[in-house]
């Protein structure tokens, strides 16, 4: 009879509603919107490397060089030593140091992260070093790829391996990322989904579910001390 009692129980209990997530801006580029509140700033690319590359040229398609389209000031660090020189002989502005434990001797407006918190095995580090380079209301902008995006879903759904960059060692998504932020003297302010959208397949699909996007974009401010 107790059984029974049980079934019944959980065929009439009412079911608890499902929080629908924030409706949250999708975005195709990466970039527009801290290139908007970089315009005239004193800037700092951390993880400024990305690619290998050859020549000047090449250089002046890297997100570093659009950054500095718009900074008044920028200054490049990565620990991929042997890129950075390439770049210091071209003379573009790079030093090579650990973005968790740097040493720049100045403040700056805005730190970007472009595709970068997700290499770091001390984040932690990283935002609190961020924190000390920031002047007062300076803004911290990160980028990192969205755990949940439609790729990843659908392989995970067919029990498909998930390609991962071999240098990331973790996922995070806009909770998380708040909440890592908030232990580190920052407030979020905005945050967008990122898609480059390239398949006509996936923009349909994202106009229903953004949330399956690419990429996430957090850009957070600085507390008052």
């Amino acid at each position: 009879m107790s059984k029974i009692v049980r079934i019944f129980n959980r065929l009439i209990r009412p079911k608890k509603k499902w929080e629908q997530m924030d409706s949250i801006n999708l975005v195709e580029s990466k970039f527009e919107r801290i290139h908007q509140l970089i315009e005239g700033k004193d800037v700092l690319d951390c993880g400024c490397v990305g690619d290998v590359i050859d020549n000047i040229g090449e250089y002046e398609r890297s997100s570093n060089a659009m950054h500095g389209k718009h900074a008044k000031y920028i200054i490049g660090v990565d620990i991929w030593e042997e890129e950075i020189k390439k770049r210091q002989a071209m003379g573009v502005n790079m030093v090579c140091a650990n973005v968790e434990n740097m040493e720049l001797g100045r403040c700056f407006d805005v730190v970007i992260a472009g595709d970068l918190i997700e290499h770091l095995a001390n984040p932690g580090l990283f935002l609190e070093n961020a924190n000390k380079h920031l002047r007062k209301g300076g803004m911290l902008y990160i980028c990192t790829p969205n755990p949940w995006s439609f790729n990843n879903v659908v392989r995970s759904i067919l029990g498909v391996k998930i390609n991962v960059h071999p240098e990331h060692c973790s996922w995070y998504d806009f909770n998380t990322l708040n909440e890592i932020l908030s232990r580190y003297g920052f407030s979020v302010k905005e945050k967008y989904l990122q898609d480059y959208c390239e398949r006509n397949v996936l923009k349909y699909i994202l106009r229903f579910r953004n949330n399956l996007a690419n990429s996430i974009i957090v850009i957070a401010e600085k507390d008052e001390d």
